[in-house]
């Protein structure tokens, strides 16, 4: 079976929790340890990364829809054919980018304040006043947050050890290339899969697993 049941998506619920808190734990040991400056030095430096720009310049435009297709997808076919389930993940996903990525992220971004790579020195406070302007919004990395929210959903819902590893690399290759592009430091992009996956994990104990587990119960009966 494919798709696994609301009892073992809520064990790596808990696993991809502990997670996100090693991600802060990460965020913060980079900022403190000046490994932000390091690492972009690094790809500054590197011919490969030079060469690869344009493609993190065009992933990052266009990665998150390696997410968002199948999502909305999933919704309109739920919506259409009355799938409960199907339409419950794909409310649930919504959810989770309306009211994480897009409301949260940018609260905790515009409180924050902190210069991008191209804005100031990393070694400044890591919050240091509210601010509206694009170029004080460097924490945290949005896009990492939205591609990490599709991610664990992916993870918990699915048994697929291949969905897995590409929803993985999608992650992965949207926090790098967001690094690569000079929008964000390393600290901010390790946030963002933080805070991610606990918007993920939020809305599926609130929402998707008292739900999916109605939906169990009915199917039984």
């Amino acid at each position: 079976m494919l798709i696994l049941t609301s009892t073992e998506a809520a064990n790596r619920m808990r696993i991809a929790l502990r997670g996100s808190v090693l991600l802060w734990f990460g965020a913060w040991m980079a900022w403190l340890m000046r490994a932000d400056t390091a690492f972009l030095q690094r790809i500054d430096t590197s011919r490969i990364f030079g060469a690869l720009r344009p493609v993190f310049e065009w992933y990052s435009d266009w990665g998150l829809f390696f997410f968002y297709v199948p999502f909305i997808a999933l919704l309109v076919y739920g919506m259409h054919t009355r799938h409960p389930l199907s339409k419950l993940v794909g409310f649930a996903y919504v959810h989770a980018q309306v009211f994480g990525t897009l409301l949260l992220t940018y609260v905790i971004k515009i409180g924050c304040g902190r210069p991008r790579p191209h804005a100031a020195s990393v070694h400044d406070a890591l919050c240091q006043a509210p601010s509206f302007a694009h170029a004080f919004h460097s924490f945290p990395s949005s896009h990492t947050v939205n591609v990490a929210v599709g991610a664990i959903f992916v993870l918990i819902l699915l048994r697929s050890r291949v969905a897995a590893m590409l929803a993985l690399t999608a992650t992965l290759l949207m926090a790098l290339a967001r690094v690569g592009t000079s929008e964000h430091f390393l600290s901010d992009v390790l946030a963002g899969l933080a805070l991610g996956v606990a918007i993920a994990g939020v809305v599926m104990h609130v929402y998707l697993l008292p739900r999916w587990r109605e939906i169990e119960t009915a199917t039984t009966q």
